[in-house]
Formats: structure tokens, C-alpha cells, sequence
């Protein structure tokens, strides 16, 4: 029997708009597992939960939710999803990625690749973000940041996922740096990912990766390969990934949400 998983986020304002595109766009090439949203609105297409009030900043909410809400759902995985994604075509079994872990995020950029012209993640520089990550206990050769808008998590490792997180902000905060979602989650990755070049993001751009470089400004995307810049080195590779973050299209994605017809169009099947 395949195990049981449902997407999920939480939202609101004109971030309830976009949650409506991106569940648009995922019905729209053939999705129909369960959409999750706590919101401060009903959001068609979504099984909907209160958001009730939430502090933003950072977005540790998502590590709040996971815990306190997500976690009691009947489902095996929970695949958190930003509001600003846009399916372009059926991503097949997005638990694949997972090769094994509780827990997947797309590895980005190796922080400790000596072509890196890029000095600092989260106003940190590099060199010291491995070196903290190391002090906590991260033994990989490698070391990468994340972008936190797609994990995907087993219920039974939410706990784990939830204290590595914290204890590491706790840890950061101790050296001076106050961190957001991403390096924490990045944390968490690396230490429950076992192999993570299985879970780069060239190794898993089939179904993800962040158009942070705005290929897709203020349109959609359409399906059609594109280049995913390395945050880090600047190099550029062809991407295609099934769900896109779409990073720099929130004011399409509303549109989309608000009824507007979608441009160019929802992508291939």
C-alpha cells in the first residue's frame, strides 16, 4: 500500500490568493491529494483549517504548524508548500526524493565549493555558517543552503525535525545570529538526510527548484526548460522541474487566484 501524503501551507491576506493559484495549477494537471491550508479565509480546492493570529517573522511558523497541527493529520508525509509555487505539470510520486530520509529539502549550493564569489547566506558569512554547522555536529563533506519553500517530512520525525531546528537557532543566536526558517532547516536536512548529494538540487530538479533569479518576473511558468543560477558561484544549468518556485511571480499568482485567467496558460499535462 502507498503511503498516505497531503501538501499543506499556511497563509493569509493576498497569500490566500496565491494558495488558490497554486491549488489551480495543481488540479489542473491531474493533482488530487489533499490540500491543507490554514488560513484566515476558505481557500478553494483546500481542506481548510483557522490560521488564527500567527507571528511572522522569519517564518518559524511553518516549524510551529509542522508540530502543533500538521502532525495530527492522517497522513504519513506532509509536504509543506510557500505560496508562490506553480505546477506545470504532474510531478509523479514526489516522495521518491526522499531516497530513504524522514525528511527532504532540495540542497541548493555547496558552501564550501572553493568557485564561490558569494560570501554570506542570511547575513552570515559562509565559512562561519559551516563552521556552526559543524560545531552541531554535521560531519558531510559538502555543506548546502536551502531554499524553504518545498520540504517534504514523515510524521514520526516531526518531533526530531522541530527540537534539531530550535536547538540549532538557540545555538546561532548564542554566536550572534539570529536565523530564519532556511538555516535551520538546513540543519535539520543535513542531519537526518544520510547521503545528502542524493538530495541536490541537480539530483532532484525533476520535481523543484526556486526561480529566485526571476526567469518567470511577473508571468507564469510555462512548462518550458530554464536556468537555475547557483546562488553561490553564479553558475548556470538547464532546469525543468514539475513544480516551480515561482519566487518573482506573486503578483501573476494572485491574478490567478482572484479569478483572472491564467498567463501564458497552466502548463503541460
Amino acid at each position: 500500500m502507498k503511503p498516505r501524503y497531503c501538501y499543506w501551507s499556511v497563509v493569509d491576506g493576498d497569500y490566500s490568493w496565491m494558495m488558490a493559484a497554486v491549488i489551480r495549477s495543481a488540479r489542473a494537471v491531474g493533482i488530487y491529494h489533499d490540500f491543507h491550508v490554514w488560513s484566515d479565509r476558505a481557500i478553494e480546492g483546500a481542506i481548510n483549517h483557522p490560521a488564527g493570529t500567527f507571528d511572522k517573522w522569519g517564518c518559524l511558523f511553518k516549524l510551529v504548524f509542522l508540530r502543533d497541527a500538521v502532525r495530527h493529520l492522517d497522513c504519513e508525509y506532509f509536504i509543506w508548500l510557500d505560496t508562490d509555487m506553480w505546477f506545470v505539470r504532474h510531478p509523479g510520486d514526489p516522495l521518491r526524493v526522499l531516497n530513504g530520509a524522514p525528511l527532504h529539502i532540495a540542497l541548493e549550493c555547496d558552501l564550501t565549493n572553493p568557485k564561490n564569489v558569494r560570501e554570506d547566506w542570511w547575513n552570515c558569512p559562509r565559512n562561519r555558517f559551516v563552521d556552526l554547522m559543524r560545531q552541531q555536529g554535521v560531519r558531510s563533506r559538502s555543506i548546502y543552503n536551502v531554499n524553504g519553500g518545498f520540504f517534504i517530512v514523515h510524521r514520526d520525525a516531526i518531533e526530531t525535525v522541530f527540537k534539531l531546528a530550535f536547538d540549532f537557532w538557540e545555538f546561532s543566536k548564542g554566536q550572534g545570529f539570529k536565523f530564519n526558517d532556511e538555516p535551520l532547516l538546513c540543519y535539520a536536512m543535513h542531519m537526518l538526510c544520510g547521503n545528502p548529494h542524493s538530495h541536490t538540487t541537480r539530483a532532484t530538479v525533476d520535481l523543484w527548484a526556486s526561480d529566485w533569479m526571476g526567469v518567470f518576473r511577473d508571468r507564469l511558468p510555462d512548462g518550458h526548460p530554464w536556468w537555475f543560477t547557483d546562488y553561490f558561484t553564479g553558475e548556470r544549468i538547464p532546469v525543468n522541474p514539475a513544480i516551480v518556485h515561482a519566487m518573482r511571480s506573486k503578483s501573476a499568482l494572485v491574478e490567478v487566484g482572484r479569478g483572472a485567467a491564467p498567463d501564458p496558460y497552466f502548463g503541460p499535462a
